[in-house]
């Protein structure tokens, strides 16, 4: 017996229907030989040896059809193997699936973690920035206010005796220097 109806990796789900098969390959010893030395192959390899066994005209056409019905339960057995396969592709790529949502949401949150931050940043620089320029601005007020002062403690006039005697000076066109003007 080639299948065993017990067997779940067959593809049979029916005692009688493994039973019927059984039978068919067992008409010739060439059925049941094609069925377990070929339980390995890809379905190509296999359809490829029974075309080969079906246009071999020395080989008894019971020889043939033991090995057709041995090829079926071959294709059955791979797409139940392919089946299988399936399922668990299926479910890796779920889980893969459910891995890059997970990993797709982390990010999204750390990069509205990371834009709130700079954000945040972005504002404290602002207001330092704020913050230096009205310092600035204050402390332009307070220099013109010492000028202003040093001006008036220079114009009154009981520091006018201590300060040397003002110069005019002229522009002359004709070569443009700068002369002292003699009185």
């Amino acid at each position: 017996m080639a299948l065993k109806p017990e067997d779940p990796c067959s593809g049979f789900r029916h005692s009688k229907v493994v039973a019927f098969i059984n039978e068919k390959m067992a008409r010739h010893v060439k059925g049941p030989e094609f069925y377990l030395d070929n339980l390995t192959l890809s379905w190509e390899e296999v359809e490829d040896k029974i075309r080969t066994i079906l246009e071999d005209s020395e080989m008894s056409s019971e020889a043939q059809e033991a090995c057709a019905w041995g090829s079926l339960a071959l294709g059955l057995r791979f797409a139940c193997r392919q089946e299988h396969l399936q399922g668990h592709r299926v479910q890796w790529l779920q889980e893969f699936s459910k891995l890059h949502k997970s990993a797709a949401q982390a990010l999204a949150s750390e990069l509205k973690e990371l834009t709130m931050q700079q954000e945040m940043e972005r504002k404290e620089a602002a207001f330092q920035l704020w913050m230096t320029q009205a310092k600035l601005v204050e402390v332009q007020k307070e220099c013109d206010l010492l000028k202003w002062k040093l001006l008036q403690v220079v114009r009154s006039p009981c520091h006018q005796h201590q300060l040397p005697a003002r110069t005019p000076i002229t522009a002359q066109s004709h070569d443009r220097r700068i002369l002292p003007t003699h009185q």
